[in-house]
This record gives C-alpha cells, structure tokens and sequence, in this order.
C-alpha cells in the first residue's frame, strides 16, 4: 500500500477496509462515527473513513495502521492453505495494528472472560477516571498513573474480579524494566514472562504478543477459534495452537485474524 501525508491527512492509494481492521478483536478504542470510525489510541485520535485519516500526528497512524507494510505478499503466502482461502478472500483487507505494549497488556486481562460492549465500557471508565484530558476524550494512562488506582477503585470503575490482576499488574509495569525485558526476549521466553503477570493466561498471552508486540508467530486460540479449527484430533484448544504454528509458521497470527473475522462474522 502506498499513501502520501498532506498536512494533517493521510490518504492512501487504495481504501481500508476498517470494519475488518478493528471488529476482529484486536483493539477496543473506537466508534463508528460521521460514515467513518473514530480511534483513539494512547493519546492520539483518529477519524478515518475510505482512503483517508485525520489526525493530528500522522506518523503515528501510519505506523498504528502498519501502511508500510505489503499483505499483498503474506497473502499469497497463506491463500496456499485451502482451509483459509474463503477466510482470506471475506478479510482480505484486515491489518495488523502496530499497538502500544502497556495498552494491550491492560487491555487484554480486561478481555478475559468478558464481552466485547463491557470490555470497551470498563477501558473507557479507567481512561476517564486517571487518562489525560486530550480535550474531547482521554488518553489511556501509563504506567504510573495507573499504579496511583486502588483495588477498590478498579472495582467501583467495573473491573470486577479483575480488580487484583490489574492493581497488581499496573504496580509491576510501572515499578520494574518488565515491558523493556518482555519486548527484547524471543517469543517463547515472552509467553512465559507474560504468563508471569496476574490475570494473564496462554490465550490473553499469545493476544499481548500479536496485538503489542507484532510477533506473528503466536496463534490465540478463543472460542470462535476452537470452533472454527477443531475436529477429531484437534479437540482442545492447545492441540489447536501448536497444530496452527506449526502450519502456518511466521505468519500464524495473520491467519489467525483471517480465521477469526470470517468465524465471527458468520462466514
């Protein structure tokens, strides 16, 4: 994909298709809105709609929407597979976002056991609650601000059980080098070193590492996932990850989200 950046406007050669992008689990911080979508992620704020994107920092929606990079080539990689080709032709133009660590982290133990409506109401509340003011909305805390929420805050703020995992995981990202030493380790030291974190289990594990730190060879198995992949052999949702990696390899993850949007969206 080709896209120029005029002023505060980013216009591609060709148009995203957003609803694939953003509906197929990846990210919780938008609305359709005005025929387009409205994204906020971290402190930025996006509207985008066809082949444009308004914003006031357009490197950074570029590199969030990975523009510079060419599916056209993972695609004809992964269209070999007779199982994904329907998949791949319904999501062709699903991207992966190039999301901030931290967010995705906090994010996806708010996922665990939950709906998609509540998850996105629960970020919202703790954004409000200790995010800057961007003026119109608020950005998501860092780490710090969100170490100063108490328990009982998380709780009144519609966390839920949730409560201790994101209390005492907000504690260890602000308090130690983790996120630094989880984003330089290989992939399989990473799963352990997340799985290390309170409320983080192998699916919301292998999330973290596809959605914050773009490693595609992970493969989160949900239950849209399990019930798309499963059969006789594949009858638990580990034997369905390692069978997944070992298929598709490298681009495991991207052909996760291909399966996981036609699953979803009925197709």
């Amino acid at each position: 994909m080709k896209y120029i950046i005029r002023g505060k406007k980013i216009i591609t050669d060709r148009l995203l298709d957003y609803n694939a992008i953003l509906s197929c689990g990846q990210t919780f911080r938008y609305r359709e809105k005005d025929g387009g979508y409205e994204v906020i992620s971290g402190e930025q704020r996006c509207f985008a709609q066809g082949n444009e994107i308004d914003c006031s920092c357009p490197q950074y929606f570029a590199k969030f929407f990975d523009l510079d990079t060419d599916y056209d080539a993972y695609i004809k990689s992964l269209i070999k597979f007779d199982e994904l080709r329907d998949c791949i032709r319904y999501g062709s133009g699903i991207r992966i976002l190039r999301q901030n660590l931290f967010e995705v982290i906090i994010s996806f133990i708010i996922s665990a056991n939950n709906n998609i409506p509540r998850i996105r109401n629960i970020i919202e509340k703790i954004c409000a609650f200790c995010g800057k003011d961007m003026g119109g909305y608020y950005a998501f805390p860092t780490p710090q601000e969100l170490n100063r929420v108490t328990k009982e805050e998380f709780r009144l703020l519609g966390a839920g059980f949730r409560d201790t995992y994101l209390q005492k995981t907000a504690q260890i990202l602000a308090q130690t080098d983790f996120l630094q030493k989880v984003e330089s380790a290989k992939t399989n030291e990473a799963v352990k070193m997340l799985l290390s974190l309170p409320g983080v289990g192998p699916k919301v594990a292998d999330c973290i590492l596809l959605f914050g730190l773009r490693r595609w060879d992970c493969f989160p198995v949900d239950t849209w996932i399990f019930k798309q992949c499963q059969n006789d052999e594949l009858n638990t949702p580990s034997k369905v990850r390692i069978y997944c990696l070992s298929r598709y390899k490298e681009l495991a993850g991207l052909a996760q989200q291909y399966i996981f949007y036609a699953a979803r969206s009925g197709k």
